[in-house]
């Protein structure tokens, strides 16, 4: 990895914790006010359960630095799809908190979906964890950053489709969680049987489906959709660990 690439990682990484500053200094408006001016969708998590970001803005500083001061060839390898994801998800982050569209910040998440499981294909292929500190954080960084794109891009896909219907946020609740809930199993699926075997794609998938448990049971009061919910999460993540994953294994036959 050449030298103006480990840069850029360090600089994505100071990038994502000067983002979400905008809108104190007048520029845009917060992406928790955004979500929320219409009213609470059956599909939107609490606001702490976004502060999984910080957990993943943190491990990305770190792989950052190390990159820098020790590089190393696993660091090598990831460096370019964890730098276009960490790119890309400040270009979202800018544009969610400045132009606030629907159909945009949709779109913008994919590429940063693909990059993000890019690097989860390679680490997989590299053979995960090794039992190291470097390595534990640089399974922590991609599987966590995997896990919650689709989550981002499961609870946006109700967001989009309210957009092209001209509903609101409380029209068709379930078929908005629907949306949310299938989305996020056909990802899961296609993670763990294509892309990675990693684990903390799960943590973070369970906890994204947990905030909408909880956005529906105590904000919106839809009951059903919290117990569904938690059938469904339930569901994926016992399926992953009763029958294990194949991962980028699955493309050696």
């Amino acid at each position: 990895m050449n030298h103006p690439l480990r840069l850029m990682l360090a600089l994505v990484g100071v990038l994502h914790f000067l983002a979400p500053l905008l809108p104190g200094l007048g520029v845009g408006q917060s992406m928790a006010i955004r979500a929320t001016d219409e009213g609470i969708p059956p599909e939107l998590p609490p606001g702490i359960f976004f502060s999984i970001w910080g957990v993943i803005f943190v491990a990305y500083l770190a792989f950052a630095i190390l990159a820098n001061i020790r590089p190393r060839a696993v660091s090598d390898q990831l460096a370019g799809p964890l730098g276009q994801a960490g790119a890309g998800n400040v270009i979202w982050m800018v544009s969610a908190q400045t132009i606030g569209s629907v159909w945009l910040d949709f779109l913008l998440l994919l590429p940063i979906l693909f990059f993000i499981w890019q690097a989860a294909y390679r680490l997989d292929r590299i053979g995960g964890f090794d039992g190291t500190g470097r390595r534990l954080l640089v399974c922590l960084l991609v599987g966590l950053m995997s896990g919650w794109l689709a989550v981002a891009v499961s609870i946006s896909v109700p967001d989009v489709v309210r957009e092209a219907l001209g509903r609101g946020v409380s029209d068709a609740p379930w078929q908005s969680l629907w949306l949310v809930l299938i989305t996020a199993s056909g990802l899961a699926w296609l993670f763990a049987s294509r892309v990675s075997t990693s684990l903390w794609f799960f943590v973070a998938l369970g906890w994204g489906l947990t905030g909408v448990f909880i956005n529906n049971w105590y904000r919106t009061q839809l009951h059903w959709l919290a117990i569904v919910t938690v059938v469904v999460g339930a569901y994926v993540v016992w399926r992953r660990l009763r029958y294990g994953a194949s991962g980028s294994m699955q493309w050696n036959g």
